[in-house]
């Protein structure tokens, strides 16, 4: 389906597409506002001390980011939990977590925005207040539990060398060495005891907002709206594009009330006896067509590419040979020709090579093992394929082959090319072939109706790769 068939679809059912999409929305907006209110409560910390108190940590930024995120990951889990306790909130470890989120940014230099929803203004900020201060206290005895397990180390290494100190002469190298080793010992330890640590504070309180962040049911309603509207279009587009093609209706008697024509032909899929049998009843109701006398040049078009017009020209062709008939088979497709491949024989000379002046035995050729098959393939390129075609040059070559019974002319698809309508138009029947799986009905239409413009004797349809069932046919023993 082409854009414009797209949008064509869209625009012809808009009034639909608008019901659906209310429907929705008010929906929407009616469940939404249904639902329990819930508030939000936010509290800005910081990991680095709090500036102008003498608490500032002289890190990296990498180093602030990591401990950031460290702590943000803590405040949304145990320390969460803890705060929902000590906030006498009736919430599980997880359900605090879930009321919990965090916000880093590797700009913001070690904040965290730390956020909880409650069932009240009240609730929420008690709950972002009581886990900011389980975090505070998470990382003060963390860190203060660090600090003592490096002092003992520190303590132990120093009690270590003065004991070998006393232990070792004075005015000795090992004594020297040991005094300096038991200085430096010291001078880390001072260090260790008097380094500013990392500390969560509290930069903003934790705020009471009495506006509600959820449920929002004039949002929810507009934002599925338009989510409803998108699918809605979308859906008829598809629902458009399988239901206007003939697989649905693959019964002969709805084609045949559709097209206006008979149903000469149905051409299962695959290869086999049953296309053989299809294409013996095509040559039958062609030889025994009512009031229209029996045709001598029939014109196979098709209005989408790839619907088998070539393959069903071909088989018409080889079935009317069956019966001692003698039949030429015409590539009049001089854009992409595709006869010459199929059965075997040269491509030039042929069609554009007669219309051009050249001799009309030389452009005919014999297929090998077919005696009363002859093939006039497409010929040469030429530029203008709908002016060669269209001309009294065409209408003479048809004549010329007096001697044939059938001269099958196969065309390019016709909603694409003119040459289709061209050749149609010179020609005594056009048979009409259709895709089960990919002409779509609109397409059909406007074929059969630019058809019965130029003048075209539509005789029948033949309906190609139909569904077959072995239940329908007649088995032999």
């Amino acid at each position: 389906m082409s854009l414009a068939d797209h949008l064509r679809v869209i625009a012809t059912n808009w009034w639909r597409i608008l019901i659906i999409a209310a429907v929705v929305g008010a929906l929407t907006y009616f469940y939404s506002r249904s639902q329990p209110k819930s508030y939000d409560s936010a509290t800005l910390l910081s990991v680095a001390g709090n500036p102008g108190n003498g608490n500032d940590i002289n890190v990296t930024p990498d180093a602030l980011l990591f401990r950031a995120d460290y702590y943000a990951a803590i405040a949304k889990s145990s320390s969460a939990g803890a705060g929902a306790k000590a906030a006498h909130l009736n919430m599980t470890t997880a359900e605090a977590s879930a009321h919990v989120s965090t916000l880093t940014n590797s700009a913001s230099n070690g904040l965290i925005l730390l956020k909880a929803t409650g069932s009240t203004p009240l609730a929420a900020q008690r709950l972002a207040s009581a886990t900011a201060i389980a975090l505070t206290d998470y990382v003060k005895n963390q860190q203060t539990g660090a600090q003592q397990t490096q002092e003992l180390v520190l303590q132990g290494q120093l009690d270590s060398l003065n004991k070998r100190l006393r232990a070792t002469p004075a005015n000795t190298p090992v004594y020297a060495a040991l005094t300096n080793s038991i200085t430096s010992t010291q001078t880390a330890l001072i260090q260790l005891q008097t380094q500013p640590q990392f500390a969560v504070v509290t930069v903003t309180p934790a705020s009471l907002s009495t506006a509600p962040v959820a449920p929002k049911p004039s949002r929810d309603a507009t934002l599925l709206f338009l989510v409803a509207a998108i699918v809605a279009a979308e859906a008829l587009v598809i629902i458009r594009a399988f239901s206007d093609r003939f697989a649905r209706t693959q019964d002969a008697a709805l084609i045949s009330e559709f097209t206006g024509m008979p149903v000469l032909a149905m051409i299962p899929r695959g290869r086999g006896p049953d296309v053989v049998e299809a294409f013996r009843t095509l040559r039958t109701n062609l030889l025994f067509l009512e009031g229209a006398g029996r045709p001598r040049t029939v014109a196979m078009v098709s209005p989408n590419p790839g619907a088998g017009k070539s393959f069903c020209a071909i088989h018409l062709a080889e079935s009317a040979v069956a019966v001692d008939a003698e039949v030429v088979l015409v590539d009049a497709d001089l854009r992409r020709p595709v006869i010459h491949s199929r059965v075997r024989v040269p491509r030039e000379p042929g069609l554009s090579d007669a219309l051009r002046g050249a001799d009309l035995h030389s452009a005919i050729h014999c297929v090998e093992g077919i005696p009363n098959l002859k093939v006039m393939p497409s010929g040469s390129p030429v530029s203008d394929t709908v002016g060669v075609l269209g001309g009294r040059a065409f209408r003479g070559i048809l004549d010329a082959l007096d001697t044939a019974e059938l001269v099958v002319v196969d065309t390019p698809p016709g909603a694409v090319y003119a040459d289709a309508l061209a050749v149609s138009a010179q020609c005594d029947a056009t048979l009409l072939v259709l895709d089960a799986k990919t002409t779509r009905r609109r397409a059909a239409r406007l074929m059969i109706d630019s058809l019965e413009r130029t003048g075209a004797t539509l005789i029948g349809v033949v309906v190609n790769n139909a569904s077959f069932s072995r239940r329908d046919t007649y088995e032999r023993g």
